[in-house]
């Protein structure tokens, strides 16, 4: 039994030993890309991903016509965004619905105007690469992501209502804001 216990001790010792040793700091911030898109917002203008040199830092918030929370949630958004452009920091929303027809065209162009949105949306067309490769691959909503001003993702995708998760916002844009530390 004794002999158990002391194989056993120094089983345990050589994993937590050998787990330390691997461990090593992190990177928080992302070196992923955001996806290249070129797309139209709610008004028709063109926008592309090189909006994101124009803010220090970009939240981009997808949602679709069909998300109570999305909706919900579009209030407190465009309170953030107020507060937010001081900042030098952009909010977009992606309708990822809203490109699919004109019926759900109009029907985001409702929701945003009911809610007092002001903040610029993209209504992603299905058939280009961006919708294809990367709306499609949403599968919760709200979905938003923090984006640096060179266009790199800011940690892992924030699911669910952004004003419950400011904690996680506020250390995103921390970090590409040079703020903190990695």
């Amino acid at each position: 039994m004794k002999k158990f216990i002391c194989l056993f001790l120094t089983l345990a010792l050589s994993i937590v030993f050998l787990a330390g040793c691997g461990a090593q700091k992190q990177d928080l911030v992302s070196k992923t890309p955001f996806p290249e898109f070129s797309e139209t917002d709610m008004d028709g203008n063109n926008i592309t991903n090189e909006i994101f040199a124009d803010y220090d830092v970009t939240i981009v918030n997808f949602w679709n016509n069909g998300c109570g929370t999305c909706i919900a949630e579009m209030p407190e958004l465009e309170e953030l965004y107020q507060q937010f452009q001081k900042q030098n920091i952009n909010l977009i929303g992606v309708g990822a619905d809203s490109g699919e027809d004109e019926e759900q065209l109009a029907l985001a162009r409702s929701i945003l105007q009911e809610k007092g949105v002001t903040y610029q949306n993209i209504s992603p067309d299905p058939e280009q690469a961006f919708y294809k490769d990367f709306v499609s691959e949403i599968t919760g909503y709200p979905t938003t992501y923090v984006v640096g001003r060179d266009g790199n993702i800011i940690g892992a995708p924030m699911v669910g209502n952004v004003k419950a998760q400011m904690d996680s916002l506020q250390a995103r844009i921390d970090l590409a804001l040079g703020n903190t530390e990695a």
